[in-house]
This record gives C-alpha cells, sequence and structure tokens, in this order.
C-alpha cells in the first residue's frame, strides 16, 4: 500500500461568532410494543427551541452489551445510520461487545423539539447470553479512553446546526440521560460552556451581515492519502459543479468515518457504482479545497489533522455532476 504525501491548497474562513450554545442528549430504550427491540433517543433541553432549519452534521453511537448477543435489524427513523465498527471482548472489557453506529445522512431528516424524545434508530439483540444493552460514557468506560487495545474508535457524539436562530446555534452531545421515559435529560448534565468559541463557518444563513468573514489563515496545509494517484488543488476558487444536486435524491454511495475525527477520515464506497469519477473537498461556505480521482479504490483513507477545526463538505462527482455530498467534523 503506497502512502503519498500531496498538498491541497487549503483557504480556512475563521469566523469569531457568539453561538447560542445548547446540550443535546442520548438515551437507550425497549421501543414500546415491540420484543427485544431497542431504541437510541435523542432530547434537548426543555430550554431550547430548536427551528425547523436544522442540519445535522455529523454524530455516532456506541452500544455496549454482553458477550453471546449480536445486534441485528438495524432501522433508522430520522436520519440514516450504518455500522461503523464491532469489537467483542476487549482487553478493557472481556465480557462486553462495543458496536458503533455511525449518522450518514440527514434524510429521512431529524426533527429536533424542545424536550421531546426524537427515535434515532432501532435494532434487535439475539443470542444466549442475559442482560441489557447500554451505551458507551465517553469519560469513564475504560474501552473510550484512547488508545486502547483494538485501535477502535468508539464514544456518543451528535453536532446539530440550527441556521433559523440569530445568532445561529450549535446543538452537541454532552452525555446521556436516564431510560425511564419520565426521566429529564437535562437536570443531570453540566451544562455546556456558552462563551463566544473560534470556529469555521460554513453554509451561513442567507443574511451573513452578522457574520465577520476575515481570512485568518490561507496557509497550504499537506494532506496525506493513501491508495490514490493523483490530488490536485482547484485552479479556480470559483469554480462550481454542473448540474443541480438534490441532496433529498442522492443515492448513498460511500460513508465517512470516524466523525468527528481528529487526523483520519475513512471514506468507504459501497456501490459499484462509483468507479472511476471525482472527490471533492470544500469548506462549509463553498471554497474548493481540493480534489482527488477516485479511481477503483473501495477505501481511501485521508489525512485531515492539519485543517482547521470545523465542518467540512466532501463531494463525489461523476460526468459533471454531485452523486453524494456529506458532512464531517474536524475536531
Amino acid at each position: 500500500m503506497n502512502c503519498l504525501r500531496l498538498s491541497i491548497c487549503c483557504v480556512a474562513i475563521l469566523a469569531k461568532s457568539s453561538f447560542l450554545s445548547a446540550q443535546i442528549n442520548l438515551k437507550i430504550d425497549a421501543v414500546p410494543g415491540t420484543a427485544n427491540t431497542w431504541g437510541i433517543y435523542t432530547k434537548t433541553c426543555e430550554d431550547v427551541t430548536p427551528t425547523a432549519n436544522t442540519i445535522t452534521g455529523s454524530g455516532q453511537v456506541t452500544v455496549i452489551f454482553p458477550v453471546g448477543l449480536a445486534l441485528s435489524n438495524l432501522t433508522s427513523h430520522a436520519g440514516a445510520w450504518s455500522q461503523n465498527a464491532m469489537v467483542a471482548a476487549p482487553g478493557e472489557a472481556p465480557d462486553k461487545v462495543y458496536v458503533s453506529l455511525g449518522f450518514l445522512v440527514d434524510n429521512p431528516k431529524i426533527i429536533y423539539q424542545p424536550d421531546t424524545e426524537t427515535l434515532l434508530f432501532s435494532f434487535k439483540l439475539n443470542g444466549s447470553a442475559s442482560g441489557s444493552p447500554a451505551l458507551i460514557e465517553n469519560d469513564t468506560d475504560p474501552f473510550a479512553q484512547l488508545p486502547n487495545s483494538a485501535n477502535s474508535n468508539p464514544g456518543n457524539e451528535l453536532t446539530v446546526l440550527d441556521f433559523g436562530t440569530q445568532p445561529m446555534a450549535l446543538y452537541s452531545y454532552v452525555g446521556n440521560y436516564l431510560g425511564n421515559s419520565n426521566a429529564t435529560a437535562c437536570d443531570e448534565i453540566t451544562p455546556p460552556d456558552t462563551t463566544t468559541i473560534d470556529t469555521t463557518i460554513i453554509d451561513p444563513p442567507v443574511d451573513t451581515t452578522t457574520i465577520d468573514t476575515t481570512i485568518i489563515d490561507t496557509t497550504t496545509v499537506d494532506t496525506t492519502i493513501i491508495d490514490t494517484t493523483i490530488i490536485d488543488p482547484p485552479v479556480d476558487t470559483t469554480q462550481q459543479t454542473s448540474g443541480v444536486f438534490d441532496p433529498k435524491k442522492q443515492e448513498v454511495l460511500f460513508k465517512l468515518y470516524p466523525t468527528p475525527t481528529f487526523d483520519w477520515l475513512t471514506v468507504k464506497f459501497l456501490s459499484t457504482k462509483t468507479r472511476d469519477g471525482v472527490l471533492r473537498l470544500w469548506t462549509l461556505n463553498g471554497i474548493p479545497l481540493g480534489q482527488l480521482e477516485k479511481g477503483q479504490n473501495e477505501i481511501l483513507r485521508l489525512n485531515v489533522g492539519e485543517l482547521p477545526p470545523g465542518l467540512y463538505f466532501l463531494t463525489y462527482e461523476k460526468s459533471g455532476k454531485i452523486l453524494q455530498r456529506e458532512r464531517f467534523l474536524r475536531q
């Protein structure tokens, strides 16, 4: 496997903005009226009023259950979800199985309502062992402390941008709440810091008069690509792909994981339709950072560790049309 270090001409627009920041939580619970079926639910705090103009940027959920059980019948209810990884009996917890499920696209769209649960996905557990599943605790579970024995990246994460508020709202995962449906999600978790933060702004609302778009850093960033042949920086930063892209009609041709990521991003293609074509990397406000000829590779690994933290787009294009567009979060 050849490893090529190539350059992408990266123009990062960083804005210093006062964001409305709020917490969003996850829980696991039995799905009422079903046999041996469990659901993953999300819930914002009662003092948060999300608008209809939310975008779920990234997400991952790691479920833990006893060795001897197997997860099956994964069904997406809000957003599209897929199993990313499964680690059975790691050294840190030899009696447990860890399954990480990743967010793919916001379709069907995840609707967030104040202090109201939303079922993201459900699954069944089958096997001879007894016991109930649980959500991983990012801060206390020994297998979640990196690096771990399986070189895996388990953990819970959910990041949502709300462009319908002024200023823009950022909802982020901060913890799990109790399985009892009468329990409140917000009293058990320390509210996040709501001070002014630096972040990369992509896809700002139509009215951008309140956003400072001063260019902070225009340095060239080196990005390592594995199993690739060509990466070219864009010749014209005003370039746009021909054809109109409708995210509601896109087919899932590839998935990205892990997201969020600190350094490496894996692009796994799922269909034979993706032979050849071009991958393009963009900031969320549409500035192209580089392009890659996909070729015959089914899995690509991109080193994005030197990109500024923030949300980015990765698009797959063929014959001048965008076939899929996904966001990922660089922490």
